[in-house]
């Protein structure tokens, strides 16, 4: 039989590491069944691998595909059996690192931490105006809010969030008291990497600073998000994180130094790992430069040591490294990008070196970097459709002009600040053409992202898609030992088959209507026939974030639809102009922002117009609020009851029912639900709120009429979907 794989047990190794850790996330693996299995196969292949029997090696991937597994739930997973919310605790730690310094909120890591004198085990970022030293032991009181995942559509995940840099929660304190001070001898480095920080400063210009500090130090907090959107927009984000291009830079130079200087192949490889290691640790071992880092260091190892192999075996080793120190990481965009890039590179650039060399492109010397930038883009453009909600068509003009000036960027970045501890005029001198590169880069990028063309917004980009496309990488590569016409027919077939499962993946849902998790009062997104309204604003104005979700999903509302007598979030959507139109009931009282749009008055009875085929429709007031219902083809969806059953003159039946007032006493009758007839109903409340809803006669009433009850409390946002037939189905966040 004919091999169609070169044997790669590595590789192996590392697609059997990164299908455990995504099985224990998206299939929720729990850990009490992933250890007993990995100890079984632990077992089965010792056995095998003394009777040198073939077999060890799929025992072997089925334990490490356990051991990824394992390894995942016991670092995203902290142990709060012992922390009440409501409590106040004690809190002592370490600080060990530490951001921000420039900002108005300082970010800390500690580590050592105790709450209420019982070891956490785990870090904690503090977030505070007080400025700490490195080695300060800090103490505080107060409560400890459990991190969660995300409660809408394009929440920010903080428990991935936290869980990737090894923490259990995080804590606001406008004080924090110092009990004493004691520098590690790995916080040096730290002190050093804020000195060159303040070099930078010193030999760019304001605007160019950030971007040089990312790109050199990895200090990526200072950039300015309107700076990040723009190089999502043009594919070349990744331009922005420390990964292995900018590494294998510096590690290049390096070595080109020494072998001008004479020095040998072993000495200059020895230098150059020991140059890489003391670049990680200047830079904090911060994950995203440890992985590029590792990358380089297996690579250089890799040609010194092993010159028969090929990276790809060194770059699988890399990454199982990297992931056994921290399996959360996978789900970063930094690592995904990081190593997906070099994956693309190795995986299309032979192939289209060859197509290009056939066309005689390489007589212009534009072979190579054509094919680099056109496999970087291929690899790249899945992971900033799911990340950023685009695809960036000019993706292989930005990064044919985006590597070889970010070469020039950290390679002059580096000498200038190095030069600039001692001597301030020759690290500007050095850093000049780096400035230069910086503001290039700046504006040709602008340019592309102002081109409407540049780019297409997408949302909702599945994860499959992303793993699909890169399947399609991999089968049209040299890696795959099977003909070129099998190959383009194999891939040929696989993306018709991804395209067909794609278009009968998504919904067929001209009506859309979330009940957003907004912790107190309602707020309800409709989209419709490619028009999206917004029925009230939330309550609490921490909590709400409606402008949050606006703009991570890049909505501009037509219409908002308030149904009381004011608002308390609307602020800030006027202020980023994602409100077209306000319709609000004959008692609501205005504000000064309501000048920025039409304000158009409705009362009971009145009907809102959505689209063609569906409206909203004012069926209930209490002199306070409006009750709403959904209809599509004139048909009832949903009941938006914001007032109390005697209040509402509705007598059909209706699939959804959303309870007033976070489902309190009374917010359902028996005659009401008699009446109504509804499947499911849905109550927007906080978790753990202080008046216990909802009530649990409210409950126990549903539970009788078998209605099903969904609440933002316990499964986020809750979605109802209904198709062009009118059929419903429901979807949670959680």
């Amino acid at each position: 039989m004919k091999r169609v794989l070169n044997p790669r047990p590595v590789a192996f190794l590392a697609f059997f590491l990164v299908l455990g850790i995504a099985a224990a996330y998206y299939l929720g693996l729990p850990a009490n069944i992933s250890l007993p299995v990995w100890v079984l196969c632990a077992g089965v292949f010792l056995f095998l691998f003394f009777k040198q029997n073939r077999r060890m090696f799929t025992a072997l991937y089925l334990f490490i595909f356990f051991l990824g597994a394992f390894l995942f739930q016991m670092q995203f997973s902290t142990d709060f059996s012992g922390i009440e919310s409501n409590e106040v605790y004690r809190i002592t730690g370490y600080v060990s690192d530490r951001s921000k310094m420039d900002a108005e909120t300082h970010t800390y890591v500690l580590t050592d931490v105790t709450v209420g004198g019982q070891g956490f085990g785990k870090k904690v970022l503090l977030y505070s105006p007080d400025i700490l030293e490195y080695g300060d032991t800090v103490a505080m009181e107060g409560e400890i809010s459990l991190p969660s995942p995300p409660r809408n559509p394009g929440d920010f995940d903080e428990k991935m969030y936290l869980a990737g840099k090894g923490a259990g929660f995080s804590l606001y304190r406008t004080s924090v008291d110092v009990e004493g001070n004691r520098l590690s001898w790995y916080q040096y480095p730290f002190l050093l990497r804020e000195k060159m920080a303040q070099g930078i400063d010193q030999i760019f210009s304001e605007e160019s600073a950030p971007i040089a500090k990312a790109m050199f130090l990895g200090v990526k907090d200072e950039i300015p998000q309107e700076t990040r959107d723009s190089f999502s927009k043009t594919g070349i984000a990744h331009i922005l994180a420390i990964s292995g291009l900018h590494v294998a830079i510096l590690s290049y130079a390096f070595n080109f130094l020494l072998k001008k200087l004479g020095s040998g192949r072993k000495p200059r490889f020895a230098l150059n790992i020991v140059l890489l290691i003391a670049y990680a640790s200047l830079t904090g071992f911060a994950p995203s430069i440890l992985r590029a880092v590792l990358m380089t260091i297996f690579v250089i190892i890799g040609r010194w040591k092993f010159a028969k192999r090929d990276t790809l075996v060194f770059l699988s080793a890399a990454l199982v490294f990297t992931l056994l120190g921290n399996t959360v990481q996978l789900f970063s965009p930094g690592l995904l990008m990081s190593y997906g890039v070099v994956f693309g590179i190795l995986c299309l650039n032979p192939p289209l070196t060859r197509i290009f060399r056939k066309i005689h492109l390489d007589k212009a010397r534009l072979d190579a970097p054509l094919a680099t930038s056109l496999s970087a883009t291929a690899s790249v453009f899945p992971m900033t459709a799911y990340f950023f909600n685009n695809v960036a068509i000019a993706a292989p003009l930005a990064n044919f002009f985006a590597v070889p000036l970010a070469g020039i960027i950290v390679l002059f970045t580096g000498l200038g600040t190095v030069f600039s501890l001692a001597l301030p005029q020759v690290g500007h001198m050095l850093a000049f053409p780096a400035e230069l590169s910086i503001r290039g880069l700046t504006w040709l990028n602008e340019q592309i992202a102002r081109n409407s063309f540049g780019f297409i917004e997408v949302n909702g980009f599945p994860v499959w898609a992303c793993i699909a496309v890169m399947a399609i990488i991999f089968l049209g590569s040299d890696y795959m030992l099977i003909k070129r016409k099998a190959k383009a027919l194999a891939a040929g077939l696989l993306a018709g088959v991804i395209l067909f499962a794609g278009v009968a993946a998504v919904p067929s849902a001209p009506v859309r209507a979330v009940i957003l998790d907004v912790g107190t009062g309602d707020a309800i997104h409709i989209s419709a026939e490619g028009k999206d309204y917004l029925v009230d604003n939330g309550g609490n104005l921490q909590y709400s974030n409606i402008s949050d979700y606006a703009g991570k999903n890049r909505i501009v509302f037509d219409a908002v639809i308030v149904t009381n007598d004011r608002t308390k979030n609307l602020q800030r959507l006027a202020a980023d102009n994602r409100i077209k139109m306000l319709y609000v009931p004959g008692n609501y009282m205005p504000k000064e922002y309501d000048a920025q749009y039409p304000v158009k008055e409705y009362a009971i009875y009145d009907k809102i117009q959505v689209s063609d085929n569906v409206l909203l429709e004012s069926v209930g007031s209490d002199g306070k609020y409006q009750s709403l219902v959904l209809r599509y083809k004139g048909k009832p969806v949903c009941l938006f009851a914001q007032t109390m059953p005697e209040d509402i003159n509705f007598a059909e039946t209706v699939p959804v029912l959303k309870l007033a007032g976070g489902g309190k006493e009374g917010a359902v009758t028996d005659a009401f639900l008699s009446q109504l007839r509804p499947r499911y109903a849905v109550v927007s409340v906080k978790e753990k709120n202080k008046k216990a809803l909802p009530d649990s006669l409210t409950v126990g009433l549903l539970e009788e009429k078998g209605v099903e009850l969904f609440t933002t409390a316990e499964d986020g946002a809750v979605t109802v979907l209904v198709n062009e037939q009118g059929n419903l189905q429901i979807q949670t966040e959680k």
